[in-house]
Formats: C-alpha cells, sequence, structure tokens
C-alpha cells in the first residue's frame, strides 16, 4: 500500500515548506502504472546515453536499490515525475523544487527524470522530433551532473528546475544553442519602444548558449535557421517571429575587456540590449570557473582573456551583471 503525505511529511522531519510542497505534490494526481523506477541495466544505459560521467553513473545506479527500499523516498520519486508529466509539453516553470533533508539522496532528481524520460521519449515521437534532436536535449541531465562534480567535487545535481524543462519538451538543443518555448514577457516595453506591436504574452523563443565550445558566428547562424525550421513544423500551432536572451554574455561591460570581433561580443550585437539587468556575479563565477560565489578569487585560472576579465572586474569591487535583449527572427 503506497504511503500517505503524512507518513510522507513524518519521514521528512515534518518542515513546514516541504509539508507544503508535498501537498503540492498529492494534488497533480496520482502517478500512472508507467511511472516506475528503472532497472539497474536500464539506468546505466539511459545515463550514458545522456552524457553523464562514467562515475556518476555508477553511484547512480547503485543508489537504486536503498531507493526502492526506501518507501517515502520512492514515494516522492514518482510524484515528482508524476508532476512533470502532468504538464507535458508545457514550458511555463513547473514549481518549487526544495532541496531535501540532509541524509536524503543527493541523485534524487535525477531517479526522477529517469522516471520521466520514456515519457518525454514518447512526447517527442508523437511531434516528429529527431532522435539526435530529443537526445542532445536531453542530455542537459548528464551536462547538469557533471556541472555539480566539477564545481563541488561531489555527485549530486544541478538547477532540477531548468532540467524539468527539458523533460517537459519545452527546450531543444540546435546545434550550438538552444531554444525554449516561451512569451515575450518583461522585455515586451523594450520592443514596443522599437515601434514593434508585441504584447508580453506574444510568443519568443528563449535563447541559451550551450557550454560546449565558442560561440562560432557561423553555428550560431546555422542554429537560428534550424530554430525557425524546426519550431515551424515540430510546433507550427505557435508562431515565434521573436527571440529573447537573458544572459552574462549580453552583460555590455564586457566590451569594456573583450575585442570588437570576439565571438561573444559578436553574439551580443545579434541582440537589441535593453536597460533591465540583473546581478550577475554567481553566474559568471559558475559559467566561465564553474566556481561557487565565495571562491576566493586569487585561485581561479587566469590563462584566458575572458578568465582574466571577470577576475580583474571583480577585484576592482565591480560587479557583473545578467543583460536582457531580443531580435526578429
Amino acid at each position: 500500500m503506497e504511503m500517505g503525505v503524512e507518513e510522507v511529511a513524518a519521514a521528512l522531519g515534518d518542515d513546514p515548506a516541504l509539508v507544503e510542497w508535498l501537498g503540492e505534490l498529492q494534488r497533480a494526481g496520482e502517478p500512472g502504472d508507467e511511472l516506475v523506477l528503472p532497472s539497474a541495466e536500464t539506468a546505466l544505459t539511459a545515463l550514458l546515453r545522456l552524457g553523464a560521467p562514467a562515475q556518476d553513473a555508477a553511484e547512480i545506479v547503485a543508489g537504486l536499490s536503498e531507493l526502492q527500499r526506501n518507501p517515502a523516498l520512492a514515494w516522492l520519486v514518482r510524484r515528482c515525475a508524476q508532476r512533470t508529466v502532468a504538464d507535458m509539453g508545457g514550458f511555463r516553470p513547473g514549481g518549487s523544487w526544495p532541496t531535501l533533508p540532509d541524509g536524503w539522496d543527493r541523485y534524487f532528481y535525477v531517479y526522477v527524470f529517469l522516471a520521466v524520460l520514456p515519457s518525454v521519449r514518447a512526447y517527442h515521437e508523437r511531434r516528429g522530433i529527431p532522435d539526435d534532436i530529443s537526445w542532445a536535449t536531453l542530455a542537459a541531465l548528464g551536462h547538469a551532473v557533471e556541472s555539480h562534480r566539477q564545481r563541488l567535487g561531489t555527485g549530486g545535481i544541478d538547477a532540477p528546475f531548468w532540467i524539468d524543462l527539458h523533460f517537459r519538451g519545452g527546450i531543444y538543443l540546435l546545434g550550438r544553442l538552444g531554444f525554449n518555448r516561451g512569451d515575450l514577457g518583461f522585455l515586451a516595453p523594450a520592443v514596443q519602444a522599437a515601434g514593434l506591436p508585441y504584447q508580453e504574452s506574444a510568443p519568443a523563443l528563449g535563447v541559451h548558449a550551450a557550454p560546449t565550445g565558442p560561440l562560432d558566428p557561423a553555428a550560431c547562424d546555422a542554429s537560428f535557421d534550424l530554430a525557425r525550421e524546426f519550431f515551424a513544423r515540430h510546433f507550427p500551432e505557435e508562431t515565434y517571429r521573436l527571440a529573447r536572451c537573458g544572459s552574462w554574455i549580453l552583460d555590455p561591460q564586457l566590451a569594456e575587456y573583450l575585442p570588437a570581433d570576439s565571438n561573444i561580443i559578436r553574439f551580443q550585437r545579434r541582440f537589441q540590449l535593453t536597460p533591465e539587468t540583473r546581478d550577475g556575479d554567481a553566474d559568471m563565477l559558475s559559467r566561465i570557473f564553474g566556481a561557487a560565489p565565495d571562491t576566493d578569487l586569487a585561485t581561479l585560472p587566469c590563462r584566458t582573456t575572458l578568465q582574466r576579465a571577470v577576475i580583474d572586474h571583480l577585484q576592482a569591487g565591480r560587479h557583473w551583471k545578467i543583460g536582457f535583449g531580443w531580435l526578429e527572427l
């Protein structure tokens, strides 16, 4: 017999925020029979296909038997997976993803996405999405596991809410760049100021530079060309005429340090930048160095112009920003 919310809450320590989260999961509905944890062999094959480092893949598979013996964890995995599957095809934030109490499995959300994997693969197939794009997109899970080990030296997963978007069919990796389905949102005033009649609810593709190497202009051109064709073909009910981007790459301060013909500055010039910014120090350290916000700057490498720029800027008492921009497709 499946555990109830009260029993799981007791196992979690009855933290009020977590109890509220459990109620949210219960309201998402009963998991279907197809939402089960994979066998060790199936999990290992999937993890390696998704790009998880071999060490982490082995640890994740080794933890499966313990997870299956823990009724509270098994309940949580299936409920979290159900919430994602219930919104398959959605592209808005999928609810909270709290940190679990100490002692609970650090790979918990990896197990959630392994349970979702058959459902999202079936969704991609129904949409006619090519196999190579499907697997390349879902490999965000492997990248997140790899990033966690690089930054913190231990197994785990970064940003489950971001991986959830991939496993709901909201974002696709198309060559060098990723594109998520969405709307214009708070950038609407900047677009309207440029004379274009688009509201906040206007469809707009989010643009993301995958952490896979230089932002080669030709590769980015190819990604934009593919995106125009991809979404018109596989999501014909959605018409995308605009794209938007929010990233450390769009911080105008980078132009103080990088040459005008650098890949990053050339990528910036694709977009109409807006006055909107967010604090970006932590993001810059994470993206450029794989470092935590409290890392001693003196310990970071200075092998590239960009690395030196990031460190010099911070040591001068200045701060980096996440910039925002838009373009017409």
